[in-house]
Order: structure tokens, then sequence, then C-alpha cells
């Protein structure tokens, strides 16, 4: 396909649910004459090297950041990133400046396949009605394979092969770690809050151009079009 949602615009390396920055702040300065407090040099090195940071997953890099906002925002901005900080869904990443004359340091990852767009703004709107206060959303393999199901291309009837389809946009959307599996009911999957400030309105209305185009090779009904078009965002 060829739109692209930003937050695939990232040279960055998924952590496996590890707060891997769990760490008091008692080690002494860099020796490379860093003013920032180790707390805040961590946080910083985990946005470097993360899509995205949580509360959830972690803490203690989440907390230096909100201590330290100001100074790792000034950080960023000197390599011309900017800092998004979402504090209601407790969620954080940086993104590339999109002044024309910046140097664009992020890496342009592959772009999603199909199937796994189709599903990741699906998941963008399944929070259409939600809070950060709410309780967690959660989808099942089989409504992602009710709603994949109508974007059969004509001619695609080997049963089969959808399933291996729907897996695999499963698959492709858990490894940006906004779909975790659980760990006693592998047919069910939480739907990760970071989507709603990941995936903001703009991209998602950027996107509908290409659903419009998948429903209509599809030969998709009005109805099942209206699931991934022209629905309200919050």
């Amino acid at each position: 396909m060829s739109e692209r949602i930003d937050l695939l615009d990232e040279d960055s390396t998924p952590d496996n649910n590890v707060d891997e920055y769990a760490f008091e702040d008692d080690e002494p300065d860099s020796p490379g004459g860093s003013h920032l407090p180790t707390a805040a040099r961590r946080a910083l090195t985990s946005l470097l090297t993360h899509r995205f940071i949580t509360r959830s997953r972690n803490r203690s890099a989440w907390e230096a950041l909100l201590a330290y906002e100001n100074e790792i925002r000034e950080r960023l901005a000197d390599m011309y990133l900017l800092l998004i900080v979402d504090k209601d869904y407790e969620v954080a990443f940086k993104r590339q400046d999109p002044a024309e004359d910046a140097p664009k340091l992020l890496r342009r990852d592959k772009p999603l396949h199909r199937d796994a767009s189709l599903l990741l703004i699906h998941l963008r709107k399944e929070h259409t009605y939600t809070d950060a206060t709410d309780d967690p959303v959660m989808i099942t393999r089989a409504q992602v394979a009710e709603f994949l199901r109508p974007f059969r291309e004509d001619g695609d009837g080997d049963e089969a092969r959808f399933e291996r389809r729907v897996d695999a946009a499963i698959r492709a959307v858990a490894e940006l770690r906004l779909l975790t599996p659980d760990p006693d009911a592998d047919y069910l999957f939480t739907v990760s809050p970071a989507v709603v400030p990941l995936i903001g309105v703009d991209e998602v209305m950027r996107m509908e151009r290409y659903f419009v185009q998948a429903a209509t090779a599809a030969g998709v009904t009005a109805e099942a079009a209206n699931k991934v078009n022209g629905e309200d965002l919050a």
C-alpha cells in the first residue's frame, strides 16, 4: 500500500515488556560531561531506542521523563526530533521535526501490509468512545477475522490463506506492541491505549482514501465499509 502511518517512521527497537531502566539515580555524573541526571539520561536513551514508552511498561523512564521533560525535550530538539507526551494515556514518543531543512534522522521502516494497516486503524477506532480511565479494550482473533473478511479481494476464496492473512496482520501489529496476547487465552488480545496518541485523527483521516479504494476493489458493502470509514473520531 502507498499510505504510511507516522508511528512506523522510527529507527527503534521494541522492548520485551520489561522496564530495563528500573534504577536508583545514584550513579556518578557521566565522564562525557553530561549535565543531565542519570535518570534523565536513561529516559532519553529509552525514547531514542524505542518507538514509544509507557508508564505501565517503562515506569522508571516515564517518571524520569515527567521530572525532566523540558531538559529531555531540549536534547531531542538538538537532534531535530520532537517529543510527544500524552499524560492522559501515559505514553511518550518522538517524531521527526517536519521542517523541510531538518535532517532526517529516523529510518523509515517498511510500511505495514494492507491487512495490518486496516487492522491498526480499526483498533484506533475501537478507542473512539473510550478514555484513559476506562477498562482496557479487548479484541478476539474472531473479531479481527470478521473485520478483515469483507476486504478479501475478488477470487480470494481460499479460507486457509485468509486465516494466515489474519494471523499475519495480528502478528505485525503485536510486533509494534499495540496488541498484547492474553497469556491464558491465545485468541484474546489487549489493545494498547498508546494507539490513540500514536495514531492521531490526521493519520486516520489520511488513510480513509485507501480504505475507499480497498473497499471498492473488494466489493465491500456500504455497511461494512463504514467500519473503517466515516465514523467520528475522538
